[in-house]
């Protein structure tokens, strides 16, 4: 399953609170984030996203869930969605803004590192 590890210390509520929406124009289509939720222990956000990839269109739920050493941006379990690169990078879009917005953190373990750039 497509994933990002961001390791350091973060509180997920300030994560949320600072969380906007993305959008990624590409030439055969957009990759977007729309609403956010996080649940009442902020333990788990969950972001609608949407990969529009030429004629294929991918609805799905994001989740940035806390872990003892930081937080992963997944796909929420339980959800069967094509892994297609625009789904991949929409996760790894969302774990650059949140790395940008909250200094400390560093990129562990991944299988997305080709769309996380240098």
């Amino acid at each position: 399953m497509p994933h990002v590890v961001l390791k350091g210390s973060v509180d997920l509520r300030a994560v949320f609170e600072g969380l906007g929406p993305l959008m990624v124009r590409l030439p055969n289509g957009v990759l977007k984030t729309e609403g956010a939720y996080i649940d009442r222990d902020a333990r788990a956000i969950l972001v609608e996203a949407l990969a529009i990839e030429g004629p294929s269109r991918t609805r799905f739920l994001a989740m940035l869930g806390a872990r003892d050493d930081g937080l992963v941006v997944r796909l929420y379990p339980g959800w069967d969605v094509p892994k297609t690169d625009g789904v991949k990078r929409v996760l790894a879009e969302l774990a650059k803004a949140v790395m940008a917005a909250h200094t400390g953190l560093s990129v562990g373990e991944t299988n997305l590192s080709e769309f996380l750039g240098p």
